[in-house]
């Protein structure tokens, strides 16, 4: 667990954008079964790997980007990634270089990608969902711990 001076604040979890993860399920797994139809209709089976490999694909992203969650706690920044075996990456904010990115479909619908580099190291999230929401709240933070150190 993140240890943080803001204790009593609570968890704000973060998603993938429900609409362009299932946009993109759902093209695939079309993708994937027209593939596999039209193989069969044919009776060629050259297709059958390619048809599967699709189909693999849209479970990959299924997994990936469905169990991809950010948690703002206090003032550490969690990504936690599964849902039987957890993997967390713990960002502290106030060490963190921000960089965030947002298409125009982002602005209309609401998401977009998020670099955070601190330490040698980057961790990149794609298609998150209330966008606006978490950049207010990793600028409030931002804020919050440069005038704690500048004391």
């Amino acid at each position: 667990m993140a240890t943080s001076a803001y204790s009593s604040i609570q968890d704000q979890v973060f998603r993938p954008h429900p609409y362009i993860v299932g946009g993109k399920i759902v093209a695939f797994l079309a993708s994937g079964i027209g593939i596999l139809l039209a193989g069969a209709a044919h009776a060629t089976l050259i297709v059958t790997p390619v048809a599967c490999a699709v189909l693999v694909l849209a479970a990959r992203i299924a997994y990936c980007e469905l169990t991809t969650f950010l948690i703002v706690r206090g003032d550490t920044l969690l990504r936690r990634q599964g849902w039987l075996f957890w993997r967390e990456k713990q960002v502290p904010l106030h060490r963190a270089e921000v960089l965030t990115t947002q298409s125009l479909s982002g602005r209309l619908f609401d998401y977009g990608h998020l670099t955070i580099a601190w330490d040698d190291e980057v961790l990149v999230v794609r298609n998150i969902g209330e966008f606006r929401r978490l950049k207010e709240e990793i600028a409030r933070l931002q804020r919050v711990s440069a005038f704690w150190r500048a004391l």
